[in-house]
This record gives C-alpha cells, sequence and structure tokens, in this order.
C-alpha cells in the first residue's frame, strides 16, 4: 500500500480552546489512512506572555551582567541604538514568521503583529527591569539606559520567541 499526505486536505479545527491543522492522510485510492493533528501555534494567548518572560530572563540576564554591555551602553551613538533597535525587530519578525507562520502569515496577519510587538515590548521590559536591578539603568540619563536596554534586548528577545515556541 502506497500512502500519500495530501495538501488539500488540510483543515483548522479547535480542540480545547486551540487550532490545530488536521491532516488526513490517504492512500493511492483516496482512501483516509488516518487523521494527524498538530497545534497551529498563530494565536497569542495569556500563557505565552509568561513563556516571553521566562525566555526573555534566560538569556537577559546573564547578558544584562557584562561590563561590556556596560560601557557599550555609554558609549554608542544614538544612531547605532536606532539601528540595532532596527535590526533586532526586523530579525525577531524573521524569527517569528519562520517559526509560527510561514505560508500561513495572509490569514494571520494581526497575530503576527501582536506576536512581534509582544515579543520585544516583553523582553524590552524584562531587560530593562534587571538593568535597573543590578544599577545599570540610570533613570537620571535616559539615552544610556535606553541603549543598554536594547542592546540586553537583543539576544533575549529571541530566547524569549524560542521559550514561547517550545511550550
Amino acid at each position: 500500500m502506497n500512502i500519500k499526505k495530501t495538501d488539500a486536505s488540510k483543515v483548522t479545527h479547535r480542540i480545547d480552546g486551540r487550532l490545530h491543522l488536521l491532516h488526513h492522510v490517504r492512500d493511492e485510492s483516496g482512501n483516509l489512512v488516518t487523521t494527524v493533528t498538530g497545534p497551529l501555534k498563530v494565536e497569542f494567548r495569556l500563557e505565552d506572555l509568561g513563556q516571553l518572560v521566562a525566555g526573555a530572563c534566560v538569556m537577559a540576564l546573564p547578558v544584562a551582567l557584562t561590563g561590556e554591555v556596560w560601557e557599550l551602553g555609554s558609549s554608542l551613538s544614538i544612531g547605532r541604538t536606532l539601528s540595532i533597535l532596527a535590526l533586532s525587530i526586523t530579525t525577531l519578525s524573521g524569527f517569528i514568521w519562520g517559526l509560527f507562520y510561514g505560508k500561513r502569515i495572509g490569514e494571520y496577519k494581526g497575530h503576527f503583529f501582536k506576536r512581534v510587538l509582544s515579543a520585544y515590548l516583553v523582553t524590552f521590559m524584562v531587560a530593562w527591569l534587571l538593568l535597573f536591578l543590578f544599577g545599570q539603568a540610570p533613570l537620571d540619563d535616559l539615552r544610556v539606559t535606553l541603549t543598554r536596554t536594547i542592546i540586553v534586548a537583543f539576544p533575549a528577545s529571541f530566547a524569549a520567541t524560542a521559550m514561547d515556541f517550545l511550550r
């Protein structure tokens, strides 16, 4: 018996309130052999927020403790800081697109933008909080604080997204 998976038989279905993609596997005659289901991780849920915080902490904590970040945050120009911010959000968008959406981006654009924005903002806040707790986010020098936070948030946003994906 030769079995093939047909793309035409993919449908979405909610199981326990979550979207799943159902794949109907058929033999050469078109008879249904089995149905395989897998979660579609395209909707941003409250539990994703907790996973983002945990993932951001995993990477932000060691990065925030390095003297190199503190020194770089004090000396980096505003233009370079904004370039790092743009690179971070652009790369994060591609990372999220690849992990969560792929070809389904057209159907879930709103969820995509919500996930990118949430992932970066949560990571940014975690990075800022850690820097503040270590005394490296001076409230009297916002340029240094924002630069250090953007530097720490860059790698931490990827760890946060990976943790969210692995749930």
